[in-house]
């Protein structure tokens, strides 16, 4: 057996192998909306508090507030904090609060140092939160009735101190549908997002659109203080609730919440250059790897199929096969995930703006530039404030 037969055949056995550990993790990843309505002896709804960090949303942050005001839950709060946004986000805030008195605005006029925007108005407003229950969102996301009450049920069930939702996500274009495609695959064969529910699994996760916790287990991990320059925050509270002992969720949700994603390709590359670095803790090598896998199992089993064509029927035959299980890998997840089901054939294209995505990422970390929200922070300033964290927790 030649050399690239075996490549070959590994690169089948191993899109065999992911399109099976990603449809167990769909099975077994709960739903929101199939999370039951209210049953004999469940405890009762706790005081909650929602906090919605905010910049620049004027576009959205009407229709997200107005969801939130209009949520089934019995008793709770909402405390919309205006991160120095240089649009009317504030005004239309001020101007809801008006009308409902269970909306509260913070205003925040300047960003202290040592902080990312978004971490500081979380932790602004999870300072001034009265709730049992504290849930933090985004200012563009949209809240069916029962997406808090439901979440709330299943935190309160199964003994948990923080359960993560993620949203179901509207995009314009197939490449966009493509490329988030490409993400669920990392997400849910690298994170094991299935375990996220065993305390006996280190795997975590955690979702900026719905991570809704404990009040006194989001203080006892430190909060968003302890993320202050992490600028995969709501991955990295997730993952401090696994750390320190306590107990998580992870939920999909197909309707009852969402927002959208990003209107363009171009606009996914360069929102994503401030976290998907910070997602591997700023390590070169696992980019490498992360990277060059993407490029093997996205790109390569296409190209060559008819590279080798003339050369090596029996490889070929396997990387087409290869290919033909990862486009209909791509098409089943489209469907699940309500995307045009053609836009699974360009996991391809999707694979490769994606690796360039988590380059790009690492580039403008290392050259210092990385800024979210405020100034640039350097590496050496974003590595030395996760060591802080790491001593913080190690002698809490």
């Amino acid at each position: 057996m030649t050399a690239i037969l075996i490549v070959a055949a590994v690169t089948l056995a191993v899109w065999v192998a992911m399109t099976l550990v990603t449809l167990y993790s769909y099975r077994h990843v709960f739903r929101l909306e199939r999370i039951g309505d209210a049953r004999d002896g469940d405890p009762p709804l706790p005081r909650l508090s929602v906090v919605v960090a905010a910049r620049n949303e004027e576009a959205r942050a009407e229709q997200a507030l107005t969801s939130l005001l209009a949520l089934d839950y019995p008793d709770y709060e909402v405390i919309f904090v205006d991160d120095r946004s240089q649009d009317r986000t504030g005004e239309i805030a001020d101007r809801l609060s008006a009308q409902d008195d269970r909306l509260r605005v913070l205003h925040v006029e300047e960003l202290p140092a040592g902080w990312f925007g978004k971490n500081h108005a979380c932790w602004r407003g999870a300072l001034a939160a009265g709730g049992n229950l504290l849930l933090f969102t985004d200012g563009d996301v949209v809240f069916g009735r029962e997406a808090v009450t439901r979440g709330v049920r299943h935190l309160l069930r199964r003994r948990l101190d923080h359960v993560a939702v993620l949203p179901a996500l509207l995009m314009r274009s197939p490449m966009l549908q493509a490329c988030m495609i490409v993400f669920h695959w990392g997400a849910h064969v690298t994170a094991r997002l299935w375990q996220v529910r065993d305390p006996r699994s280190t795997a975590s996760f955690g979702v900026g659109a719905y991570n809704l916790f404990r009040a006194d287990s989001y203080r006892a991990i430190g909060g968003h203080r302890q993320v202050a320059l992490r600028p995969d925050e709501d991955y990295q509270l997730g993952r401090l609730v696994k750390l320190t002992g306590h107990r998580s969720d992870l939920v999909r949700a197909e309707s009852s919440v969402r927002c959208e994603w990003y209107p363009d390709v171009r606009s996914l590359i360069r929102g994503t250059e401030k976290n998907l670095f910070a997602f591997r803790d700023y390590r070169i090598a696992a980019v490498l790897v992360q990277t060059a896998g993407l490029l093997w199992t996205g790109i390569a089993p296409v190209v060559l199929a008819v590279a080798l064509l003339a050369v090596d029927a029996a490889a070929a035959a396997l990387f087409a096969a290869a290919a033909m299980i990862a486009w209909g890998f791509g098409v089943c997840i489209a469907r699940v995930s309500r995307f045009r089901w053609w836009s699974g054939l360009a996991l391809p294209v999707a694979s490769a703006v994606i690796a360039w995505s988590w380059w790009r990422s690492m580039i403008v970390t290392l050259r210092g530039r990385l800024a979210w929200g405020g100034p640039a922070v350097p590496l050496s300033e974003l590595r030395a404030a996760r060591v802080r964290a790491m001593d913080e927790r190690e002698n809490a």
